[in-house]
């Protein structure tokens, strides 16, 4: 084996507890890592992961880009592992309701739902940050832009999770994923047709072109799985890390209660230091070598995210939460290149109005221990206890 090596297993659960000190000897060993518990090679730096998330013609999709076999070959066929032409196509169907000028329209509604869960946390004075504050907003949100029939709209936090532990191996999180994966599927597969949902939807107005012939209705099942599995649980994650990082520095709230103006760049700070989805994968189309590594044709890498994100060549003080910091924008948690995050924006723009709403309403909070969610490949807090102060 040339080049560096690791035996490291990115989805050991003592790993998935604290990557940090994981990812940044990996990136000391090189840019490019073979992983030998996983056959994987690991695109570590940033400048590796942005040039290879750039490069869709050498690292294809297509193959899948889940950590293992199994994961690719279940997720083929939709955005997130498809090449040209059909990355297009499926692109194309699912993207205008999330261009940038369409999500601004929603600003109005997003910062009213924003202002009343956080008023409703107010009130009681300690909370706890997931359940009652990251999860209601995009729940409340996504589920009615989306506009699944009812089993839908209450299961699809649960199909969302799985969907990103098959992403990674099938460890027991990724084997527990597979009923729960099938059961989305079917429901699709029989439950979603313009009758059943609501009009004016996403998912109506998908469905409603495979009828009138606008899109090839092969692809209807994929386009609502492309809306289900990413709204969710990226944005509750961030909205998590901006909490835990945010209320553990006073100073941080205090900047953000005097210049609300900051917000945004508080959305990115907290995406790119919790990097919600800590790694996708890709696959060579042919060989290529990098920093000593002769990689063969059909070869895994993983492009790490949450590695990158914490490069102290880009990002000074990497480890450290600073809302003024000038680059946060330069984050790769959205990917980068022709599968770059269709739904950014609307994820920017509710954890912004959340941002704006709790810093707003709140005088301060004090943040207690976290308890890490447990999924392969979603980097996030499943409890986090918030008192608020003053």
């Amino acid at each position: 084996m040339n080049g560096s090596s690791d035996p490291v297993n990115l989805y050991d659960d003592d790993v998935i507890r604290d990557p940090w000190p994981d990812y940044e000897r990996l990136r000391e060993l090189g840019p490019v890592v073979w992983m030998e518990a996983l056959g994987n090679y690991a695109f570590t730096q940033y400048d590796t992961v942005r040039n290879g998330l750039r490069d869709h013609e050498t690292y294809i999709s297509s193959l899948g880009a889940a950590a293992d076999d199994f994961g690719c070959t279940h997720q083929r066929g939709n955005t997130v592992a498809s090449d040209q032409p059909r990355h297009t196509m499926l692109r194309e169907a699912i993207l205008p309701p999330l261009l940038r000028d369409n999500v601004a329209t929603l600003r109005p509604h997003i910062q009213s739902v924003a202002d009343d869960i956080v008023a409703a946390c107010v009130r009681k004075g300690s909370f706890e940050a997931i359940t009652d504050l990251a999860q209601p907003l995009p729940l409340t949100v996504v589920r009615d832009l989306i506009g699944l029939p009812d089993f839908g709209r209450e299961n699809m936090l649960k199909w969302a999770s799985a969907a990103f532990d098959m992403q990674g191996i099938q460890n027991a999180r990724g084997q527990a994923a597979r009923p729960v994966i099938a059961e989305m599927k079917e429901f699709i597969a029989t439950g979603v047709t313009p009758e059943t949902l609501k009009p004016g939807s996403w998912s109506h107005r998908i469905t409603e072109m495979a009828a009138h012939g606008e899109i090839d209705p092969e692809i209807v099942p994929f386009s609502i799985r492309d809306y289900i599995n990413p709204s969710l649980d990226t944005t509750i994650s961030a909205i998590g890390h901006f909490i835990y990082h945010a209320g553990s520095n006073p100073d941080t709230w205090a900047k953000l209660k005097e210049d609300p103006s900051l917000a945004l760049n508080a959305a990115h700070e907290a995406i790119r230091i919790g990097t919600p989805i800590r790694s996708f994968s890709r696959h060579t189309s042919k060989p290529v070598e990098i920093a000593g590594h002769q990689i063969p044709k059909g070869a895994r890498l993983m492009m790490l995210y949450a590695s990158a994100n914490r490069d102290e060549a880009v990002f000074a003080q990497a480890g450290q939460f600073n809302i003024e910091r000038r680059n946060a924008r330069r984050h790769l948690a959205f990917g980068a290149g022709i599968h770059m995050c269709a739904g950014m924006h609307l994820a920017l723009l509710e954890i912004e109005c959340l941002i704006l709403a709790m810093t707003q309403q709140m005088p301060a909070v004090q943040v207690g221990k976290p308890t890490i969610a447990m999924n392969n490949s979603i980097c996030a807090f499943a409890k986090l206890p918030v008192r608020i102060q003053g």
